[in-house]
């Protein structure tokens, strides 16, 4: 089977190559899955850059943390319970995504509800569960201000929908003029274009001088800055991202008097350390919003699996309006 793979960290267009490799075969406990499509998303390209929370292991690392495809080869030892069949469709989660068929243990499926496609359905993982246990982190409640750096990314389209359907008020800021309006017909109370206003005051004259009750902060730099300078009383930051590459600036006065709790959230750490229950309690959600359809999945463009280096190319370029897709079967 095809595979996509590299040998050093580096920039997805030097490094990716398309490798055969042996078609895998599921253990007692998994099953193999033939793989339709996987998006593109950062976690990806900054696994391939190998500044990512865990490792490339080399020779020929496998890329790709998430998609969607067909039951093909159900291993022993799987109880009815599961109810597990070979053609299901599903959504997985694993290292090495960007192949033309992965294994996978069968307690950690997806299935994808029949009005989706596999294009929606491989975005199950990644975005959804981020969304809806950083919402549960924060804990905000009715008419609580939420700040959002990077807006118009697909995972923070999701948060705006769900948080707009619990009465919270999202603030997001944007590089680009053309998307602040989008952002306010997803939800968004207030859409901020940083390369003309001041985030800071923008902020300071919505909230009536008393800040955001929390923040999802993936940018840094000067954005990151202005929006610990944003958060209010006992408010909550969960920074994901890094997106300028440069650190943020914390001001002592309003960290001494404000007291906000600034800490980082890494999907793969909560996925090692939540319960079962846990576990089981998001994917029911993420499965109910993915069924009845409460959030959109924009798809901007889709690449076959011998273009993986394109695909991740074509994802880390400014403006985009969807996210990007790999199809990985022939």
């Amino acid at each position: 089977m095809k595979q996509i793979v590299f040998n050093k960290p580096g920039n997805a267009a030097d490094v990716l190559s398309v490798k055969d490799v042996p078609l895998p075969e599921p253990k007692a406990g998994e099953v193999r899955i033939k793989v339709k499509a996987s998006p593109v998303n950062p976690s990806d390209v900054v696994f391939i850059q190998g500044v990512y929370g865990i490792q490339p292991e080399f020779p020929d690392s496998p890329a790709g943390f998430e998609g969607a495809g067909e039951i093909d080869v159900i291993g022993t030892g799987i109880g009815p319970d599961l109810k597990i069949a070979q053609g299901q469709r599903v959504a997985f989660a694993t290292l090495g995504a960007w192949s033309e068929y992965v294994v996978v243990p069968a307690t950690s499926l997806l299935p994808i509800p029949d009005n989706l496609s596999f294009e929606e359905g491989a975005q199950f993982f990644v975005n959804p569960f981020t969304a809806v246990t950083m919402l549960e982190e924060v804990n905000l409640q009715k008419s609580d201000w939420l700040l959002l750096t990077a807006a118009f990314s697909a995972l923070n389209k999701m948060v705006i929908q769900l948080a707009q359907k619990e009465g919270i008020r999202v603030i997001g800021t944007v590089r680009h003029a053309e998307q602040v309006q989008p952002l306010l017909d997803l939800g968004a109370e207030a859409v901020v274009n940083t390369k003309e206003d001041s985030l800071a005051e923008r902020v300071k004259s919505l909230t009536e001088g008393k800040g955001v009750q929390a923040c999802f902060e993936s940018v840094g730099g000067d954005i990151g800055t202005q929006a610990i300078a944003s958060l209010g009383k006992n408010a909550t930051m969960l920074i994901y991202g890094l997106m300028s590459g440069e650190d943020a600036k914390i001001s002592y006065g309003p960290a001494i008097f404000r007291t906000p709790i600034i800490k980082g959230f890494w999907l793969s750490r909560w996925m090692k350390e939540a319960s079962i229950v846990d576990k089981a309690k998001v994917a029911k959600q993420v499965y109910s919003m993915m069924k009845q359809g409460n959030v959109t999945l924009d798809i901007e463009k889709t690449f076959p699996l011998a273009q993986a280096a394109e695909a991740v190319t074509y994802s880390t370029q400014p403006g985009r309006s969807g996210k990007v897709i790999i199809k990985c079967d022939s």
